[in-house]
């Protein structure tokens, strides 16, 4: 025979709403983090999200004189340099380690072409032996507004596959973070 033990009424019924607060806590604290503005440190870029985008509707012509359309329908991410004026020694240096950026991308290398929008200084060679580098003349306004001439070192901007400038990276940049920044959104 078997004894049955009496609950008390509504015991199930407690232990089924702390189980669900238990779950549902961990996501209402998230819910008001990110209501705050907290991020946690890992997850912020490097370079400056720009809010809102600015389309690229317009198009630049190459060097040849082919058009050249920031909106892609082969999902091709774009990588912007601007090169001061005066490029010294230093400058010279960083912009050889660019390429590098696209290369260290591996089998995704091939989604990002990079863009120079100003001539490069003599002693840069690195650009020569890749694909993927366009020369670019006849640039939107938009770009230039927001991608301004640097004064003293290269800058670089980020335009998705959309044609959207959706992101800056400050003058004088270490390539590193860069890199980090187009490897998360590069897929």
């Amino acid at each position: 025979m078997t004894v049955q033990t009496a609950q008390a009424p509504g015991r199930g019924r407690q232990q089924l709403l702390m189980i669900v607060g238990l779950f549902a806590l961990p996501m209402v604290i998230a819910g008001v983090l990110a209501a705050i503005g907290y991020m946690p440190e890992g997850r912020r870029s490097y370079g400056q999200v720009l809010t809102p985008s600015a389309p690229l509707t317009e198009t630049a012509r190459t060097q040849d004189g082919a058009e050249f359309r920031f909106a892609t329908p082969e999902w091709y991410w774009t990588l912007l340099v601007r090169v001061p004026a005066q490029c010294d020694a230093r400058c010279v240096e960083r912009l050889n380690l660019v390429p590098n950026i696209r290369e260290t991308l591996n089998r995704r290398a091939g989604k990002l072409r990079i863009a120079l929008l100003d001539p490069l200084p003599a002693g840069v060679t690195a650009f020569d032996s890749i694909g993927g580098v366009y020369y670019l003349r006849d640039l939107p306004p938009e770009l230039l507004e927001g991608l301004p001439q640097p004064s003293s070192d290269l800058q670089m901007g980020l335009v998705d596959p959309s044609g959207y400038f959706v992101m800056r990276f400050p003058e004088q940049a270490e390539l590193k973070p860069v890199r980090r920044d187009i490897g998360k959104l590069v897929l």
